[in-house]
C-alpha cells in the first residue's frame, strides 16, 4: 500500500512544474514585448544634417544659404558686396577703374603726339609753337616753324596721322623772337597747365604776357569757363592763371 500511494503524488508534481515553466516562458516573452523600439523595429541614431531654416547643421557645414558656417569658413557670396566694392576675393570694384583718356592727362599725350607728327612731317629744326583743337573735322591744328618759315598742318585727332600740310610764308618777326627764348616745348607746357587745370585743351599760343615769354594755354572746365594758364616758357612755371 505504501508503494502504490507514492506514484500518484510524483506524477501530481510533474504536473505542477510542467504548469510553472509553462508560466515562466510566458513571462519572458512579456518583458521582451516591453522593451523600447521605434516603429520600424530598428534603432534611429541622429543624423546631422541641415535644419530646414538653412542654419549651420551640427556638423559644422555650410547652410543652403550661404551663410558662414560655425567652423568660420567663407560663405559662397563672399567674393563681392552688392555695391560693387572689392569683396574678400579682392576682386576690383566697378568704381575702381582707371580714368579715361578724356582727362586732361589724356590731352597732354595726344597733344604730344600731334606736336611730334607735325614736326616729322615739316622735318629739319622743326618746332611747333601753336596749336588748336578744330571741331570740322576733328582735328588738331599746328603751327610749325622751320628755317624762319611758318607751316600749317592739321594732324588727325588722335594725335597719329598728317591730314595736311602747307607753307604760310616766312616767320614773323615777334614769333621768332619769342621762339629764341623757348626752353620749355609746347607739349610740355600744355602738360603743366592742364596738370594745373582740371579740364579740356582748346588752344596753346606763345605770347608775352606782363614782359615774360609764355605758353598761353586755354583750357575749358568741366564747368564750361574758359581757364587761361600762362606757363613760362624759359622755367617751365605758372606765371598766373586768368579766369
Amino acid at each position: 500500500m505504501k508503494h502504490t500511494d507514492r506514484r500518484p503524488l510524483s506524477l501530481a508534481a510533474l504536473a505542477l512544474s510542467a504548469l510553472l515553466l509553462a508560466g515562466c516562458g510566458d513571462g519572458g516573452g512579456g518583458a521582451g514585448e516591453g522593451a523600447a523600439t521605434d516603429p520600424a523595429g530598428t534603432s534611429a541614431p541622429a543624423q546631422d544634417t541641415a535644419t530646414p531654416d538653412g542654419s549651420a547643421s551640427p556638423d559644422g557645414s555650410a547652410s543652403p544659404d550661404g551663410s558662414a558656417s560655425p567652423d568660420g569658413s567663407a560663405s559662397p557670396d563672399d567674393d563681392a558686396t552688392d555695391d560693387g566694392t572689392a569683396g574678400p576675393s579682392g576682386s576690383a570694384s566697378p568704381s575702381g577703374s582707371a580714368g579715361s583718356d578724356a582727362t586732361g592727362g589724356g590731352d597732354a599725350a595726344v597733344v604730344s603726339s600731334a606736336v611730334a607728327a607735325a614736326e616729322d612731317a615739316v622735318g629739319g629744326d622743326a618746332r611747333a609753337f601753336e596749336l588748336g583743337r578744330e571741331d570740322s573735322p576733328a582735328s588738331w591744328q599746328v603751327a610749325v616753324t622751320a628755317d624762319d618759315r611758318e607751316h600749317e598742318l592739321y594732324v588727325s585727332q588722335d594725335g597719329t596721322d598728317v591730314i595736311s600740310q602747307e607753307e604760310e610764308g616766312a616767320l614773323d618777326g615777334d614769333d621768332r623772337d619769342r621762339l629764341a627764348r623757348v626752353r620749355v616745348p609746347l607739349e610740355d607746357g600744355v602738360r603743366t597747365a592742364l596738370g594745373t587745370v582740371n579740364g579740356t585743351l582748346d588752344e596753346v599760343q606763345l605770347e608775352t604776357e606782363d614782359g615774360t615769354t609764355v605758353w598761353e594755354v586755354e583750357i575749358e572746365e568741366p564747368n564750361g569757363n574758359s581757364v587761361d594758364v600762362f606757363v613760362d616758357v624759359e622755367n617751365g612755371s605758372v606765371l598766373k592763371i586768368d579766369r
